[in-house]
């Protein structure tokens, strides 16, 4: 079968429709097992949650209509014309709703804020709702993004680059969004945002280049697939109640440590005052309440070469890159002041205090900088106890 790649009906491409239902096969598979399993295994009704379902069937109905377009290409009759017209549309729109939802997705699942995702989905719509007019423009015939010629062959018009450029600057987007959250000290190091960005760019270029090669959606469905991995690899490292790292994680970054002997990192444990008062009083909610503002306390305290873990408990510790004893000094402080804040403005009913020990990395022995740490916090546990 032949499939003109544009308006020069001189070049022509042989298209292998077994190898092409073997790929988009394949990928209709893989997303639509995904999207079963997550259906089955629900937990949450989050907003993330949702747009990856969304985004999982839109590449389902994609592939479809994908292996449609190449299979009805250059058969005669009017029917096949308006397939190939709708089937086309579908696809070409549904690169476009990825690329967008995927940016949504990102967004929310870093910042968990209705506010900042309502803002965003407006401004990000603009490119989204442009190409969709132009596709709609395009079915009364004109060809701007492209044509089917009267033997009912596929061809790209002048602007079909206009969809290329949509879906890369979403894809670029995205990954600008991790990078940013990265520089505001959110918790991104194990964000997969190459994982999807890359298989997808790679599939829509080679795509994009050799038509008639259908590895745009296997790709982008490969690309779901090893996110949802590293998804699950990554939570294992992170704090269900605190959203903070956890204990896992400071093994591995203290393994990290030693193995490249940094120096010049400080260490600071922080342990609740009375928390199990916290408890007995108010109840054990309200007790996860005060680990969950605490937690949030020391993420807005630190910046992009710190991180904040929740040990276990209502112990928490910070390892900072600081090049001073009085840069230390103040990063205490401001934990402090913040917590002053807290206690100030909130409306919970308990208020929070801490004991903290500080400790320097001699870049040698990782057990004498925890013991040091130890020995600090439980110093100022007792200062703390002698002056109630």
């Amino acid at each position: 079968m032949i499939k003109v790649t544009n308006h020069i009906e001189t070049e022509l491409i042989m298209i292998n429709i077994p190898e092409i239902l073997v790929a988009n096969g394949t990928g209709a598979i893989l997303v639509l097992f995904l999207l079963l399993y997550r259906i089955r295994i629900a937990q949450t009704n989050q907003f993330d949650e949702k747009a990856y379902n969304f985004l999982l069937i839109v590449t389902f109905i994609a592939t479809i209509n994908e292996t449609l377009s190449f299979i009805i290409d250059a058969r005669p009759g009017f029917i096949f014309y308006i397939l190939q017209y709708i089937s086309n549309t579908i696809c070409t729109d549904a690169s476009v709703i990825v690329g967008y939802c995927w940016c949504l997705f990102v967004e929310y699942h870093i910042y968990r804020n209705t506010n900042r995702i309502k803002k965003k989905s407006q401004i990000l719509a603009i490119p989204l709702i442009i190409t969709t007019i132009l596709l709609i423009i395009n079915l009364f015939g004109n060809g701007i993004i492209f044509s089917i010629s009267e033997k009912n062959k596929y061809m790209r018009g002048l602007f079909s680059y206009v969809i290329y450029v949509v879906v890369f600057f979403y894809y670029i987007e995205s990954i600008w969004t991790v990078k940013s959250a990265k520089n505001d000290s959110i918790l991104v190091e194990f964000f997969p945002i190459y994982y999807f960005v890359v298989p997808c760019m790679i599939g829509t270029i080679i795509q994009g280049l050799f038509f008639g090669i259908a590895v745009g959606w296997l790709c982008v469905a490969i690309a779901f697939i090893l996110i949802y991995i590293e998804f699950q690899i990554s939570n294992s490292f992170i704090d269900d109640l605190s959203g903070l790292y956890n204990r896992k994680y400071m093994n591995h970054y203290l393994n990290k440590l030693q193995s490249n002997k940094t120096k010049h990192v400080y260490g600071f444990l922080m342990d609740i005052n009375e928390f199990k008062a916290i408890n007995d009083t108010y109840g054990h909610l309200k007790g996860d309440h005060a680990l969950i503002e605490f937690g949030r306390i020391l993420q807005h305290s630190i910046d992009k070469d710190s991180v904040a873990i929740r040990m276990g408990g209502d112990e928490f510790v910070i390892f900072a890159k600081l090049q001073s004893d009085t840069e230390a000094v103040k990063l205490k402080k401001r934990i402090e002041n913040n917590v002053r804040q807290f206690n100030i403005h909130s409306k919970e009913p308990f208020h929070l205090s801490f004991s903290i020990g500080i400790a320097k990395y001699n870049g040698k022995n990782i057990d004498t900088f925890l013991s040091a740490m130890d020995d600090s916090m439980y110093e100022a546990k007792n200062m703390h106890r002698l002056m109630q």
